[in-house]
C-alpha cells in the first residue's frame, strides 16, 4: 500500500484527520480529494490512492468530523451538508502549501461522497474537475429506502432524539449495514451491500457500523439536483444501470440539466454490485481521466 504524509486539519476548531500521498517528481501537483460512502472511513480508501498518485495526481483522503479517527462529536453523525462545508475549508488549507497547485483541484466521491463533490463542484469555482459514482441526488428519494411502516418508526424518533441531545443524553443509532430485525431497522440491507461491506470496509479499526438517527435527518434534507445548472467544471458521472439506493434515473435526470463538459459512464447492475464487480477499472478509468483533465 502506497505510504502517505498524516496530516491534521483544523477546520471550524475541530481536526480531521487524514493522509496525503504524493506521487514522484517535484511539485506543486494537483490534488484529488476523495470522498467514499456513508460509513466509510478514510482508510478503506488508502488503498485507492496508488492509482492517482502514479497519475501524477496527490490524493488526500481524510474522515469526516465526528467518524473515523477525526475528532468532533456527535460521533457517527455524517451530515452531507457540514461535510461540504468542512470539504471547502479543506480546499482552503490544501491551497496555502507549497507542494500543492491550487490551480489544479479535483474532486472524487462514491455514493454520498460523490453527491457532496457535486454540490462543492457547483458551490466553489476552486474546483476543476469532479468525478461522482453513483452519487444519490436526492434525499427525499433517501426515504424510500425503507418500508413505509420502519420509515414512519425511524422519522417518529428523530424529535425525540432531539430532545434526548438537548438534555446531554448521547444520540439514538441505528446500524448502517445488516439484516434488519422487529423494532431494530438498518440503514441498508441489500445483498450486495451488505456483501461489499463485509469483505472491503467492516475488518478496518475505525470503521463503526452504526449511524446517528438524526444522520438521517440530515441526509433527507439534502437535494443536491437541485444545483445542477451550477456545476460548468469537467465532470465524469459513474452510474449502477439498475440503482435503487441512489436512484439511478435521478441522477440521469440531473446529469441532463449540467451545462459544462461531461461524460457518463453507466455499468451493468446495483448500486454495490458494481464496486464489488468493476471496482479496478473504475478507479483506473476515473483517474486516468481526472489526469488528462487537470493536465
Amino acid at each position: 500500500m502506497t505510504t502517505g504524509e498524516d496530516l491534521e486539519l483544523l477546520v471550524a476548531g475541530t481536526l480531521l484527520r487524514g493522509k496525503l500521498f504524493h506521487p514522484a517528481g517535484t511539485g506543486p501537483h494537483p490534488l484529488i480529494i476523495l470522498q467514499g460512502g456513508l460509513g466509510g472511513p478514510a482508510e478503506s480508501s488508502f488503498g485507492t490512492a496508488a492509482a492517482f498518485t502514479a497519475q501524477g495526481l496527490a490524493c488526500l483522503v481524510y474522515d469526516h468530523r465526528g467518524t473515523g479517527y477525526s475528532d468532533g462529536a456527535p460521533r457517527q453523525q455524517f451530515d452531507p451538508w457540514q461535510q461540504c462545508r468542512d470539504l471547502r475549508d479543506v480546499i482552503t488549507l490544501m491551497t496555502l502549501r507549497d507542494d500543492i497547485d491550487a490551480g489544479r483541484i479535483g474532486l472524487w466521491g462514491i455514493s454520498i461522497g460523490g453527491a457532496n463533490s457535486l454540490f462543492v463542484a457547483a458551490t466553489d469555482r476552486r474546483v476543476k474537475a469532479v468525478v461522482a459514482i453513483i452519487p444519490p441526488v436526492s434525499g427525499w428519494s433517501a426515504r424510500k429506502l425503507q418500508p413505509a411502516d420502519t420509515l414512519a418508526e425511524l422519522e417518529a424518533l428523530i424529535p425525540v432524539d432531539r430532545q434526548a441531545q438537548a438534555r446531554g443524553e448521547q444520540p439514538m443509532t441505528i446500524r448502517l449495514h445488516g439484516t434488519p430485525g422487529p423494532g431494530d431497522p438498518v440503514m441498508f440491507s441489500d445483498h450486495e451491500g451488505i456483501e461489499f461491506v463485509e469483505n472491503m470496509i467492516h475488518h478496518l479499526p475505525s470503521f463503526k457500523n452504526e449511524i446517528t438517527i438524526s444522520t438521517l435527518d440530515r441526509l433527507f434534507e439534502m437535494e443536491v439536483r437541485a444545483y445542477a445548472e451550477r456545476i460548468d467544471q469537467p465532470l465524469l458521472m459513474v452510474l449502477a444501470s439498475e440503482d435503487t439506493v441512489a436512484p439511478v434515473e435521478e441522477a440521469r435526470e440531473m446529469f441532463e440539466r449540467i451545462p459544462g463538459e461531461k461524460e457518463l459512464v453507466e455499468y451493468p447492475g446495483q448500486h454495490y454490485e458494481i464496486l464489488s464487480n468493476h471496482f479496478p477499472e473504475i478507479i483506473s478509468r476515473t483517474a486516468g481521466w481526472l489526469a488528462t483533465t487537470l493536465r
